[in-house]
């Protein structure tokens, strides 16, 4: 049966995102939206703002000619301007036009995000459900929106939420993401820092939510804690398709922790080497959990073709890990590490500056830390107050969010204008310099640097890269 089309947006960046640090990915989400309403008989349109800027009049026309059933927007914190802007002109100009938001943004602030962006309705959490139940109600004569879980929408003034949508149980119900309207070959091809093995890159998850409940993310609230997998056959189903239908070379898992589940990353791992595509190339540059490996799963990993793992460390004090719900093993982390680097591993790492508990005590042994571990490089990011992570309850408790600028909170070299602990902005931001300086701009860690950056560097993103970077460094050195 044919029905209505619907057309889905990733909204443009923010003005104040510095062009470094525009990492485009396919809108995995959007894809998986996409592929639902698709299967559910749909027509599904995906422009992605954020790739490539499309004029305000060009938007009109072709919402005009296709007429769709509804629009739907989703924007992290760091594209929340855009989605805004984006929502209020197609509001302006076709006011009958359902405007549906989603997102981790959308679902953490939905009742600010309805309300700002003159949008109809928020799709709260996961989904893919959610979305064509919506859909198929807005298709009958009398909709009856209470009867669609999982939403926010205004009532005279007021807005109304229906109850959470439940989890869908079975990830391997969902068909894959419509890689055929997120083409992955359109996007860049040095997405994640500087490092990619093969020109032909995509990203997949293989597992949705986390058990954890770190204070600084949004995860536990967005996933409800829970944490699910998709079968290690269906994960690799998805790896084929993407190798046999668009030359994909190199996957990055998107997972909160690809290795969790010792059972679900080995059964990957394996059914990667049974189908013959270890010839390929793995990273999970999203972060793991150093106390989730040993040396047997590395090596297995390894085999199947993974060549770099990140670590999310985030802080070298053990009470401030404790206090914000991380009980990272350090000593775990540096064994970890030193195996990793032996067996052929890029290994980096994150950490966090800035915590409610920071001192320049802690700050310090964090930067001695990540001196003292052969990590490949570090990031050094300025703890923000993310919407939907329990910092941010904190912070926002007793605040009026309408109105807030949320491109303070979207890169980590942008100095920082609240303070959640007892140190000043301008404090932090210095911590920051000295970190990447004393960690980057040393020896012989600068030589690897430059030695991966010329191995890995795709040639024809160089120049584009180098220029992107002018910025950063710059920040770093004065």
């Amino acid at each position: 049966m044919n029905r209505p089309c619907i057309v889905l947006f990733r909204a443009a960046f923010g003005p104040n995102i510095p062009e470094s640090f525009r990492q485009v990915n396919p809108p995995i989400g959007l894809g998986y939206l996409a592929s639902s309403l698709e299967k559910a008989g749909f027509t599904t349109h995906v422009i992605d703002l954020s790739l490539k800027n499309v004029r305000e009049d060009t938007i009109q026309a072709f919402l005009a000619k296709k007429q769709p059933l509804l629009v739907g927007i989703t924007a992290l914190t760091s594209y929340y301007k855009g989605m805004k802007d984006l929502s209020i002109f197609i509001k302006e100009r076709f006011p009958n036009l359902p405007v549906v938001l989603g997102g981790v943004h959308a679902s953490s602030l939905p009742e600010e995000c309805l309300v700002e962006c003159h949008a109809d309705f928020v799709v709260r959490g996961e989904g893919e459900v959610t979305v064509v139940e919506l859909a198929m109600e807005l298709l009958r004569p009398n909709p009856d929106f209470s009867k669609v879980d999982g939403i926010a929408f205004r009532v005279d003034g007021s807005t109304t939420f229906t109850p959470d949508r439940a989890l869908i149980t079975n990830l391997d119900d969902i068909p894959f993401p419509a890689w055929h309207k997120i083409n992955p070959n359109h996007y860049p091809r040095v997405p994640h820092g500087v490092v990619l093995k093969h020109k032909s890159f995509a990203s997949i998850i293989s597992s949705r939510g986390c058990p954890f409940n770190c204070a600084y993310c949004a995860s536990c609230q967005f996933w409800k804690q829970k944490i699910r997998f998709r079968s290690p056959s269906n994960v690799v189903d998805e790896i084929q398709y993407l190798h046999d239908h668009f030359g994909i070379e190199e996957i990055h898992f998107w997972d909160d922790n690809l290795t969790l589940n010792r059972d679900h990353a080995v059964g990957i791992c394996k059914e990667i080497i049974r189908r013959g595509l270890h010839h390929m190339a793995f990273g999970t540059p999203n972060g793991l959990r150093v106390d989730t490996l040993d040396e047997q799963l590395l090596k297995l990993m390894r085999r199947a073709g993974f060549y770099e793992l990140t670590f999310a460390v985030e802080s070298a004090s053990i009470k401030i890990l404790r206090s914000n719900g991380k009980n990272t093993d350090l000593k775990k982390i540096m064994w970890n590490t030193v195996i990793a680097r032996k067996q052929g591993f890029l290994v980096n790492s994150f950490f966090m500056i800035g915590f409610p508990e920071d001192t320049a005590e802690t700050i310090e042994k964090t930067i001695r830390y990540a001196i003292s571990v052969p990590f490949t490089y570090c990031l050094f990011f300025l703890l923000k107050p993310l919407p939907g992570s329990r910092i941010f309850n904190t912070w926002a408790a007793g605040k009026t969010l309408l109105g807030y600028d949320w491109d303070k909170l979207t890169t980590y070299t942008q100095m920082n204008d609240f303070i959640l602990g007892t140190l000043q902005p301008a404090f932090l931001f210095a911590c920051q310099k000295n970190a990447f300086r004393r960690k980057i701009f040393r020896f012989p860690g600068i030589v690897e640097m430059l030695l991966l950056t010329i191995k890995y560097f795709q040639i024809s993103q160089m120049r584009n890269k180098i220029a992107s970077f002018r910025e950063f460094f710059i920040k770093l050195i004065s």
